[in-house]
């Protein structure tokens, strides 16, 4: 008991701790326990979804899970939903499709999504997609997207366009699309940027619609990839527009290291050491600019891609209906004043706490090829989304080397990170998340 009071009160006490709690938003409280949404709760504004020419509301559904938080949306005006085959192993799209039968179909656009790779034959997407079909209720889906696709060659991927030609033919596929996390070890020998990838399928002139990465933090590659979706007038979804989200709540990984008040481990507490650092003057800074409501951080940079009128929906995960109002009330909305000064000051103070998402720039520098990004996107999954099972799922299962060997490394990531992010310390708590939960 004291001590788990001591680990307590040096939680608390540090710069993780105030940091933890100022950029904690989530709210795990189920859907059913909580009221649904106010009727004025509306989408207000929709953008036209490049050469599709659908209308699409500017806040849509990303990885539905719940039903009655997905009717939630839908009853608000909610028309872009985005699922997969692999969400949910097709949880995601049955309850996509369950829900949608309750809906004009006409007036929804339903995007489901493979992981095509380059063995991939023409055969099997066909067969799989099928199977999108048959969990989603349909007859005809909206778009397929190849599912975070590695490198250029599986852009031109012969399997998967010969397969949705054959599809559009038979009238059960409209579109085509592609999304992208950054570069993948796991998936491919090759690091190719997200940028690489998706400036090529805009070139390429067979992709509708794409889901990038983009957000305040992460600007530089989703601007470039955002202008030559508009030159080709290609459709443009987003994921990860909130790069405040829960992975830096450290105060349950600080926890774990600690070890019901144990010392950190020699090599541990030398990893720690930067990490702390940082989040300690982040959380100085957070106290002496008033950042410390962590909800209006997030708002400002929703609102922050959606004044870019090269964006054409924001796709949200929500868990519940809390997610659902506060979403909705961003619909419509743009950067003021006081957003910009928000931001600025949280780009200045905090942002060598976050790990750009789809950056990958310090994987070719590790010796052990430990796939930062993706490891990084799988905390992501577990803090910011709530998705711990999911996340540790995909931990468990990667091919490659994981983040257990950081903590006795030279750090060569953090040596070679342009944004000076302690890359080691932030993978080394993932892995003690990832691996325990």
């Amino acid at each position: 008991m004291k001590a788990s009071l001591n680990r307590r009160r040096f939680i608390s006490g540090s710069g993780l701790g105030l940091l933890g709690m100022a950029l904690s938003a989530r709210n795990p409280v189920a859907a059913e326990q909580q009221p649904a949404p106010a009727a004025a709760a509306k989408i207000k504004e929709f953008r036209t979804l490049g050469r599709t020419g659908f209308n699409a509301s500017d806040i849509s559904s990303g990885g539905p899970m719940d039903a009655a938080v997905l009717r939630a949306l839908l009853n608000a005006g909610v028309n872009y939903i985005d699922t997969a085959e692999s969400y949910g192993r097709g949880l995601s799209e049955r309850v996509t499709g369950t829900v949608a039968r309750e809906f004009d179909r006409k007036k929804l656009f339903i995007t489901t999504k493979l992981v095509i790779k380059k063995e991939t034959t023409k055969e099997e997407v066909i067969r799989r997609f099928r199977q999108c079909l048959e969990r989603l209720q349909m007859e005809t889906v909206d778009c397929l997207m190849i599912h975070s696709a590695a490198n250029v060659d599986i852009v031109k991927s012969a399997a998967f366009h010969d397969a949705a030609k054959q599809l559009k033919a038979e009238g059960s596929l409209r579109f085509v699309g592609i999304s992208n996390h950054g570069s993948q070890w796991s998936a491919s020998p090759e690091l190719e940027p997200m940028d690489k990838v998706l400036l090529a399928a805009a070139a390429d002139g067979r992709f509708d619609v794409m889901l990038l990465v983009y957000n305040f933090l992460q600007r530089e590659m989703g601007e470039k990839i955002l202008k030559a979706c508009r030159e080709n007038n290609v459709g443009t979804t987003l994921m990860k527009t909130n790069p405040v989200g829960g992975y830096l709540e450290m105060k349950e990984r600080v926890d774990m290291l600690l070890k019901d008040g144990k010392p950190v481990p020699e090599n541990l507490a030398k990893v720690f050491a930067s990490l702390k650092e940082k989040a300690d003057a982040a959380a100085t800074f957070i106290k002496e600019h008033n950042l410390q409501n962590p909800l209006e951080i997030k708002n400002a940079a929703i609102r922050f891609v959606l004044s870019n009128q090269d964006v054409h929906s924001v796709c949200c995960s929500c868990e519940n209906f809390g997610d659902v109002e506060s979403f909705l009330a961003l619909s419509g909305t743009r950067l003021d004043r006081a957003d910009k000064s928000k931001l600025t000051l949280y780009r200045e103070g905090c942002s060598a706490l976050y790990c750009r998402h789809a950056c990958g720039a310090c994987e070719s520098a590790c010796p052990s090829r430990v796939p930062v990004n993706t490891i990084m996107r799988y905390n992501h999954y577990f803090e910011a989304q709530g998705r711990q099972k999911h996340a540790m799922q995909k931990y468990a299962q990667l091919p490659t080397a994981k983040a257990d060997r950081c903590s006795t490394c030279a750090g060569h990531c953090e040596k070679s990170c342009p944004y000076h992010v302690p890359v080691q310390g932030l993978l080394t708590l993932a892995h003690q998340q990832l691996q325990l939960g």
